[in-house]
């Protein structure tokens, strides 16, 4: 027997997906990119606003059919990703998800709630 392990690839039924951590910002992916960016934006503000205030909508040119949502807390993102995983938008299933990195506007907020205390 060898002693060398198998690389995980990701496959498999034991794979687990790790879960990032709850944030303000919800990145969305697979939405309709033949829809014009302030129709999408502004569904995605009507949708999100049922959770909470949103903050800013993120919908860079370079990453076709993705955005993120800022929201006014992590209650309200945690509450959107639930409710809204998987709801069709023009025709294609929203893939919800926490974004990896804080969005430079929480960052700023942060920055400017620690200076004050």
């Amino acid at each position: 027997m060898s002693d060398r392990k198998r690389p995980n690839n990701g496959g498999g039924s034991n794979a687990k997906r790790l879960r990032l951590e709850v944030q303000q910002t919800i990145y969305i992916k697979n939405l309709n990119d033949k829809i014009p960016k302030h129709v999408v934006r502004h569904t995605l503000y009507l949708l999100f606003s049922t959770y909470g205030d949103v903050i800013e909508i993120l919908m860079p040119r370079k990453m076709r059919g993705q955005a993120h949502v800022v929201l006014d807390n992590k209650a309200s993102a945690n509450s959107a990703l639930r409710g809204l995983q998987r709801t069709s938008v023009f025709g294609k299933e929203l893939h919800l998800d926490y974004a990896k990195t804080k969005t430079n506007i929480v960052k700023t907020i942060e920055k400017e709630i620690e200076d004050e205390t």
